[in-house]
């Protein structure tokens, strides 16, 4: 089922299918009410920033948002960017293909983890 996740994606990536078929795919690819999800693959419950100074164990941020909130956000913010603010097509960010690789991506862990020399600070984000 992975792979049928990855194949998808790769196909919105292609401009083959549009974001709301992808996300109709991958709504129908999860396991229904009885069935079991496979024990190795959880959906992640949280994302979790934290940024720290170089040097200093204890976060300068932390923060932790349950995945239905972020999931929400991203819906409603795609919903809102047209009325004005940054041009995140112009940017190369896509809210939908974002809110697709969160929600139906099926991993957890680091996604980033960025150092800023210049500042000294250091941000990571992780699913959990």
């Amino acid at each position: 089922m992975e792979g049928e996740r990855i194949r998808i994606l790769q196909m919105l990536k292609e401009g083959k299918i549009s974001v709301d078929e992808a996300l109709k795919l991958l709504e129908a690819l999860e396991p229904q009410a009885g069935e079991a999800e496979p024990a190795e693959r959880t959906k992640a419950k949280w994302l979790r920033v934290r940024i720290t100074e170089r040097g200093k164990d204890k976060p300068k941020v932390m923060v932790n948002l349950p995945v239905g909130l972020v999931d929400w956000a991203l819906r409603t913010g795609s919903k809102f960017i047209s009325m004005g603010g940054p041009d995140l097509d112009e940017m190369g960010i896509d809210l939908n293909q974002l809110r697709a690789a969160l929600m139906y991506g099926g991993s957890k862990g680091k996604i980033i983890d960025v150092e800023d020399d210049e500042e000294g600070h250091r941000v990571e984000i992780e699913l959990e």
